[in-house]
Formats: structure tokens, sequence, C-alpha cells
């Protein structure tokens, strides 16, 4: 195949992505380079299969006779072997082979054979002949139920009688002329001259947005976070939901976001569907080494399925350029920030690892690098809200309007950690400076006073419970102020109680609350209606959805009565005291709130030393948190 190439990346093209745009150069420049990325993985997989005879005992023939095909197809099609190495599911792959091939195999039980994985290879080189109606014959790996073939589709296989699995090598004939076969054991199907069009047991991949994105429904590789998984593929009522909702996703891009329309259009060229998600609960995830893809879940409402097409758009866009300049001096930027980067400790020396941060989109801490990568998708996401907010009428447009002011926020926070605490390369300090400068105009954007209210609401709610799950306060800094509460100490002589961030793994995704909010902006009696559908209710305490409601609503004092009820039952849920946080806010106790907001791990860890020193009853919550909110390090200090 082609030898790879040097890359360059323009000062240009990096001004350009970082404020969502990416003109037709730069995106040839991108894909160009991942490419090369691929080809050199490729190289790789071929090198350590042969180095660890992998090879040996596999029905197939050596990877030797895929790879000659590859090379003889790119010589008479050479565009059939760039589109082949686009192909998302090819990074995936490599990264999983070389991976099995160089850990031992016992590592890896319970997964196909090591030789179908391989065969992986042949393929994509035979859909790569397929595809240039070159004529061969190459033996291919069966996988469940049907062969696949990567780019095109999938031949699904009728019941065998003898039960599944007893055939697992099929063999492709592409004669010079007339159609091609697939046989396997004593039988053979014919697969259509045209293999978009569905025909037999042929399953095609389906094209939607004028062709520029692929549902890839059968690649075996089509999702990152799994093993080689057999097809499951759309039924052709959900194949006709996918497909309206996505071309009128993209055409509202299109039509008011060119901007984002062409970043998704490079970027984002395969979607792997995932089931419907519930309302305000959108799933989507992205991988580093699948360029060009992303794993979705059908949203309910065009406007979220456009906002995600975007955020994952961005995510690949990043992860392209994070494969060609180093942006963070001190993180591992291999695995996609949002879904793939583990926090690995804390602290600022080296050996300690990265240091971790608060990322308004997540419930656990994040590395800076993960950071980025949140703060570059859901940029994006604020800048689409921003524009789409105006062509809604409304709830749909007070529902947009909260996603702006929330994101744009959001993002804005997230910059400002990324210029002060990050480690940036110079590259990445021009990248992020030129992101700030455009985030500092939506500043100016107006949102009506309610709906802004309800977003600075939500976004105290998020980095309040994120603390109350994340931090740790001095164990003897706590101890002291415990003492100091049953001797009557006046807090305003007290010491400062630092905190440090220690990620707990029972939390993942941010608190739910949120869903309320916007459930409330939908009109009356939505919000009730969604605290009791099935979603909200099955992932949340049932103590905790009358105060979550009532705060939502405006009932500062139910709110707040019923968090403290919830607290007198479970005294350490960092939900319910954040949420008695946010109604004393509203009820006017600032100095109780603000210590519940800012320093809510330093109110709960002395409520439970003090609960459990037995010298009396457990003290009142509502005045534990005023006497620590005049503490002067809590009252007139960011926490660290």
């Amino acid at each position: 195949m082609t030898a790879t190439t040097r890359h360059r990346v323009p000062l240009s093209d990096l001004d350009d992505l970082a404020v969502g745009r990416m003109a037709p150069a730069t995106a040839g420049r991108m894909r160009a380079a991942e490419r090369g990325r691929r080809m050199l993985m490729l190289r790789a997989v071929v090198e350590a299969a042969q180095a660890a005879r992998a090879g040996s005992g596999s029905p197939l023939s050596p990877l030797t006779t895929p790879l000659d095909l590859l090379m003889r197809v790119e010589r008479d099609h050479p565009d059939v072997v760039t589109d082949l190495l686009d192909h998302p599911g090819l990074g995936i792959w490599a990264v999983r082979m070389l991976d099995r091939l160089r850990t031992p195999q016992s590592e890896h039980e319970g997964t196909c054979a090591l030789w179908q994985e391989l065969g992986y290879l042949h393929a994509l080189a035979a859909a790569a002949a397929l595809r240039a109606g070159c004529a061969t014959d190459i033996d291919l790996p069966v996988l469940g139920d049907g062969v696949p073939l990567p780019t095109l589709g999938r031949m699904a296989l009728p019941e065998d009688p003898a039960g599944p699995g007893r055939h697992q090598v099929a063999v492709l004939r592409i004669p010079a002329s007339g159609p091609a076969r697939l046989t396997v054991a004593d039988r053979t199907f014919s697969l259509p001259a045209d293999p978009g069009l569905a025909d037999g047991g042929w399953q095609p991949l389906r094209r939607v947005a004028d062709g520029t994105l692929v549902l890839d429904d059968s690649d075996p590789y089509r999702d990152f976070r799994t093993a080689p998984q057999a097809a499951a593929p759309l039924t052709p009522a959900e194949a006709g939901h996918w497909q309206s909702m996505l071309e009128a996703a993209d055409a509202a891009l299109l039509r008011r976001h060119p901007h984002a329309a062409a970043l998704r259009a490079t970027a984002l060229r395969v979607l792997v569907p995932l089931p419907e998600a519930p309302r305000y609960r959108p799933t989507s995830a992205s991988y580093n080494e699948a360029f060009g893809s992303a794993l979705m879940s059908l949203h309910q409402d065009t406007g979220d399925l456009a906002a995600t097409l975007v955020h994952e758009a961005r995510h690949s866009v990043l992860n392209g350029l994070l494969h060609q300049l180093p942006l963070c001096a001190d993180d591992d930027e291999g695995e996609n920030g949002e879904n793939r980067d583990d926090g690995k400790g804390e602290g600022e020396a080296a050996d300690a690892g990265p240091e971790l941060l608060y990322a308004p989109w997540r419930g656990d801490p994040r590395p800076a690098s993960g950071l980025l990568h949140g703060a570059y998708s859901f940029a994006g996401v604020a800048d689409f809200w921003r524009v789409e907010r105006h062509a809604l009428h409304g709830t749909a447009a007070r529902l947009a309007h909260f996603e702006f002011a929330l994101w744009s926020q959001a993002v804005t926070e997230a910059l400002r950690t990324l210029e002060s605490r990050a480690r940036l390369t110079p590259l990445g300090q021009r990248f992020v400076a030129a992101m700030i400068t455009q985030a500092a105009a939506w500043e100016s954007e107006p949102v009506p006073a309610d709906v802004a209210a309800l977003a600075r609401q939500e976004a105290a709610d998020l980095k309040a419970v994120w603390r109350a799950r994340h931090t740790h306060p001095d164990t003897e800094g706590v101890r002291l102020l415990a003492r100091a509460w049953r001797h009557g100490t006046d807090p305003h002589t007290l010491p400062a109680v630092p905190s440090e961030v220690r990620t707990d793994p029972r939390y993942g995704p941010p608190d739910p609350r949120g869903e309320l909010r916007r459930a409330t902006l939908a009109g009356p009696g939505a919000a009730s209606a969604h605290a009791h559908g099935g979603s909200y209710a099955a992932g949340r305490a049932p103590a905790l959805t009358a105060p979550d409601l009532a705060l939502c609503e405006g009932d500062a004092e139910g709110a707040a009565h019923g968090y403290a009820q919830v607290l007198a039952g479970d005294p350490d849920a960092p939900s319910a005291w954040v949420g008695l946080g946010l109604a004393l806010a509203t009820a006017g106790e600032s100095t109780a709130a603000h210590a519940l907001l800012h320093r809510p791990e330093v109110v709960r860890a002395v409520h439970r030393t003090l609960a459990r020193d037995g010298e009396g009853a457990p003290p009142d919550v509502r005045a534990l948190s005023d006497w620590v909110g005049r503490i002067p390090a809590v009252c007139g200090t960011p926490p660290p």
C-alpha cells in the first residue's frame, strides 16, 4: 500500500478549528493524516501477528492474501482503498488486535477465536474487491449468523438446522462478470449487483443525509466498548425513524449552522445506532481511534439530535487534531476525554499523575485533556443553541435559551480552569485562547431572566453535587470544627479546612435534577409527570422526588423541609445536601446556602463527626450550615 507521508498543520487550521470552522483544505489534511495513521496501525498488526505466529491453525488464508488483494485494488482503484482506510471499524479493530497480540491469550477467554478477529482483514479486502469489481476468491470468517463486509453491509445466513456456529468460514467469489457469490458449506448466496440494495439475505448499510452519513448496524467493530459482536440490525420501522430524524437534524444544521454542518460532514460520517434514550438523557460516545464515527441513541427531539451531532463531530475533530499536535503537556491524550479518559490520581508532581478537575458536564473528575475535550464539544453545543433559540417558538425556544445559557456558562468556566490550572503546550494555549475569545462574545447575548436564573441554579447544582461526591476535607480539620461546634466557638475565629479531590467510583453521571428543570420549562405539569416517569424514578431515591419537584417549581421552604427529612435518614446523601443549599439560597438564607453550595463536603463531614461522637443528638442541618458558612475561609475564599 502507498507509503505514508509527513503531515503538517498550518497555524491557520488550528485557529479555525478552535472556533469550529473547517475549510475543505483543512478537512483534506486531517483525513490524510488519519489514513496515514491507519496504514501504520495495519502494518503493526500484520507484523505483530507474524511475530506471534498467530496464523497457525487458522482455517483462513495467510494475512498476506488480503494484503496482496488490497494492494491490487489500490493500483487500479486507489479511491476505494482510501475510503476503506477512512472506515472507523479499521481503527477499532487495529487497537484491539495489537492489544490481543501483545498480551497473554488467557486474558481474552470468552471472546471469539484469534483467527476470527484477524479475519477482519480478509473481510476488509473482500469489501474493497467487491467495490472495485476486482475478480477474486477469498475466504472470510462467519460471525454469528452472518458474514460482514465492512463499509457495505452483511450477508445474513438462514438458520442452520445443525445449530448456530457450525460453519465458521465462508468463501466469496467475485467473477469478472456477473453477481458475486458467497458460499458457506453447501449453500451459495448471490449478492446484489448494487450492494446498496437489500436483496435476499443481503443487509446493506443505510446512507442518510444526502449519502454523507452511514448508519452502521452490522460491522463487528462498530462499538469500541465491546468485543466484536454480531449484527443487531435495525427493523425497517426503526431505520425509517432514524432516517427521518437524521435528515431533519442535518437539514437544520445546513440551514442555520453552516460551519457546524461542514464539520459534521467531514468528521462524523458513521453513526452506530443505540436504543432510544429517555427524554433529557441522550446517550452518545466516541473513541479517538474511530475518527469519523460515534455511538448515538435516537433522540426524541430533532434539535437535541442536531446538537448531539455537533457535539460528537467536535470530539472527532479534536481526536484527529490531537493525533498530530499535543495540546496538554502532562495528560495522556490517547483517548477521547469525554468518554474514555480515566483520571489517575492528582497533584502537581509529574509522578503523581495529572491534576483532576471539575467538568460541568460530567459527574466525575477529569484530567486536563478530558476537560479540553468537553469544553470543545460543548462550545459547539452552546453555539448551536445560541442560534437555534431564535428560530424556535414557545416552550422549545425557552428550552433552547436554557441550554445556551447553561452550556455557555459551563464552557467559559472550563476554559478559565484550563487557562489557569492546566499545563498547556504553546499550541494548546493558542487553541484555548481562541476559544476564550469566542466564548467572551456570548456573555452579551440576552436570555430571558427566569430562564437565566434557572440555568444558574443548574450550574450551581452540578458543581456543588460534584464537590460533595468527590472532594474530601482534611480529617483533623473536620475534628477541630466538630469540637468548636460543641463548645460554641465563634466560627469567625476558625481556620480553613482544606479539601482534596479523590474520585468516588460510586458516582458516574451528573445528578439528574436538571431533567426536572428542563421539564419545568416544557409547561405546567411536565415536571411532575417526568419525576414520576420510569426513567427518572428508576435512577433516583424515591425520598428525593418531592423536594426535587418543590425546588424546581419554586417552593423553597417545602424543598428545604423535604431535603432535611432526607438527610435525617441518609445524612451522607450528596444531592440532598446540595438541594438544601439551593432551597436555602432561594429562601434568602444566604450564609447557610453559601456553605452548602461552595463547601458541602465540609458541612457533611462535620455533621457526620458530630453524629458519631455520641455527645447528644446530631445537629440541626440548617443551623450547622449557617455556622460553617460564617467561617472566613468558607464565606470569603473560593474552593480549591
